[in-house]
C-alpha cells in the first residue's frame, strides 16, 4: 500500500505519513477505560499488540493476556510469535480478543473484527475511527450479520499516532479523531447494539 494512499493526520505542527502497516497506537488509557466497564471471562488475546498497550491493560487488570502480530517489536514474556493474524489457522490462544486493528480504509479493521469473530467463544473489542461506524456496506454486511452488543464512545477524545514516531521519542498530542470500542458477546444473545460514552478520564480517575 502506497504511504500517500490516504490523507496524512496531523497533529499541531506534525504531519504524519500513513504507516506502512497501519501501526497506529491507542493510549494505555483508552485500554484501561474498556477494561474498567467490560468484563472479561478467561483470557484475552490481542492479534495486533504492536508496542503492547492492550496486553499491559489487561495484565494490570488481572487478565491473563497474549499478543502476536505481524512484526515483533518488543522482547516481552507474553508475546507469542510474529503472525499475520488473517492467516491464523491455529487453536485460538484465548477466548476474547481485544485489538485496535490496522484499518487500512477500514477493510483491514473489518477483516480482523471478521476473524475474530469466527475465533474467540467470549467477547471481541476493536478499537476503531468512528467513523466506521457509519459505512453503509457495513450497515447492510458486517452489522446486519454481526451487530456489536455495545459501542463505547470515547470522550474526550484520545490521540492515536503512528507507532514509530512514539519509538522514536514523539509524543502524542491532541487527537484529531474520534474513537470507540465496538464489543461483540459471543456469549448473549444478539439484541440491539447499546450505545455508551466511556468517559475515561473520569472512570480512571485522571
Amino acid at each position: 500500500m502506497s504511504e500517500t494512499a490516504e490523507p496524512l493526520h496531523e497533529v499541531k505542527a506534525h504531519a504524519w505519513k500513513r504507516d506502512a502497516l497501519d501501526w497506529y497506537v491507542e493510549p494505555s488509557e483508552a485500554s484501561d477505560a474498556l477494561f474498567a466497564v467490560e468484563r472479561f471471562i478467561g483470557a484475552i488475546w490481542d492479534p495486533a499488540c504492536g508496542n503492547g498497550n492492550i496486553v499491559e491493560s489487561a495484565l494490570k487488570w488481572n487478565y491473563q493476556a497474549f499478543g502476536t502480530d505481524v512484526r515483533m517489536r518488543l522482547n516481552v514474556h507474553w508475546f507469542v510469535t510474529e503472525a499475520d493474524f488473517l492467516d491464523w489457522w491455529k487453536v485460538p490462544l484465548a477466548p476474547n480478543v481485544v485489538v485496535n486493528p490496522p484499518f487500512f480504509r477500514a477493510k483491514g479493521a473489518e477483516a480482523f473484527i471478521r476473524k475474530a469473530l469466527a475465533l474467540a467463544t467470549g467477547k471481541v473489542a476493536a478499537f476503531v475511527d468512528i467513523r466506521f461506524l457509519a459505512g453503509a456496506d457495513r450497515a447492510d454486511g458486517l452489522f446486519a450479520e454481526h451487530p456489536p452488543s455495545r459501542a463505547w464512545i470515547l470522550a474526550p477524545r484520545v490521540s492515536c499516532p503512528p507507532g514509530d514516531y512514539l519509538l522514536a521519542g514523539g509524543k502524542a498530542g491532541n487527537g484529531s479523531s474520534d474513537w470507540c470500542w465496538l464489543v461483540w458477546d459471543r456469549t448473549a444473545p444478539p439484541g440491539p447494539t447499546v450505545l455508551n460514552w466511556l468517559r475515561w478520564k473520569a472512570l480512571l480517575k485522571i
